[in-house]
């Protein structure tokens, strides 16, 4: 047997030794840093999608469609995405992907700047005092135009303040809507009570998202590292990788367009715009064998793509 096939095998060893395993540790090991294709467009949330395994049908499509809705897509059917972490609660296990969404502890999700009122100079006050206390009907007059002006004045300082509120509103909106879009997603797992001990096995989970998660091709991160020592030391287990990755697979979002040219060579420009914050977001094609790839940039990194069969 050669020195490539002897380290096929032992990657082939590592993934099934992993998969036979069961718990919390198995699954998260087994899964954490594969590559897989998502066959549904998942909201750009930490919310993600439930599936409830205590109903007849996991999926709650009216959910679905709300969150979707409000929140936006985050990673689109076809999309290739990693698998960043596998949390097994009591109840529920969180399969994240590509960050597990935008709206975790520590991420701003509000979108309102609100303006502070601008309040009464001291000006403005001795007028109104100097109003009220004198009896002397022209100078009553006198002092309350000077009022007016300085409460117009005041008035005219608060528009100019709401008007950028609004714009600031207007700003942070689209930039929490560019974290959404970049911020990943996750399934949640749920079951009633404690989950049962069969379904803590990767092929439990594996068979429960088969529906919406295309595993097939997908390696484990770490998987390499795992091979043995004279496998490796004949050939390094990233280059044999490398050499039998498709090119499709290497890609990931943060990439520069530089680099997506580097693997696909150069694409067919779609469409260009720039947004109100000046961000330019390019939308490119490109060709690998027999799949085409659609790659959104802004600002000259990959913040989502799609594969699809030519």
């Amino acid at each position: 047997m050669s020195r490539f096939a002897c380290l096929l095998a032992a990657l082939a060893l590592v993934s099934a030794s992993a998969v036979g395993q069961g718990g919390a540790a198995a699954i998260q090991s087994y899964f954490t840093g594969k590559q897989v294709i998502v066959k549904i467009d998942m909201p750009g949330s930490q919310k993600g999608i439930d599936l409830r395994f205590n109903k007849p049908t996991p999926m709650d499509w009216k959910e679905y469609g709300s969150r979707v809705k409000q929140f936006g897509v985050a990673i689109h059917q076809g999309d290739v995405a990693r698998v960043t972490a596998v949390v097994v609660k009591n109840d529920m296990i969180e399969f994240q992907l590509d960050g597990g969404g935008f709206g975790t502890f520590g991420d701003d999700t509000n979108t309102t700047v609100t303006a502070k009122p601008v309040e009464k100079s001291d000006y403005e006050k001795s007028l109104e005092k100097q109003i009220a206390d004198t009896d002397d009907p022209d100078k009553k007059k006198q002092l309350q135009r000077d009022l007016d002006r300085e409460r117009a004045r005041r008035e005219r300082q608060d528009a100019v303040n709401q008007q950028q509120a609004q714009y600031a509103s207007q700003v942070k909106a689209q930039t929490v809507a560019q974290n959404r879009a970049a911020g990943g997603s996750r399934f949640n797992l749920r079951w009633s009570g404690s989950i049962p001990a069969d379904q803590l096995t990767p092929e439990a989970v594996m068979q429960r998202l088969s529906e919406y998660i295309d595993f097939k091709g997908s390696q484990p991160a770490s998987a390499a590292a795992s091979a043995p020592n004279n496998a490796v030391a004949a050939q390094p287990a990233s280059t044999a990788l490398d050499a039998n990755t498709p090119a499709t697979a290497k890609l990931k979002r943060g990439m520069k367009i530089e680099e997506v040219t580097t693997l696909f060579g150069p694409g067919k420009q779609l469409s260009e715009s720039v947004g109100d914050q000046g961000l330019k977001t390019q939308v490119y094609e490109y060709t690998s064998g027999d799949r085409r790839v659609e790659v959104t940039y802004v600002d000259g990194l990959v913040v989502r793509y799609s594969i699809s069969s030519n």
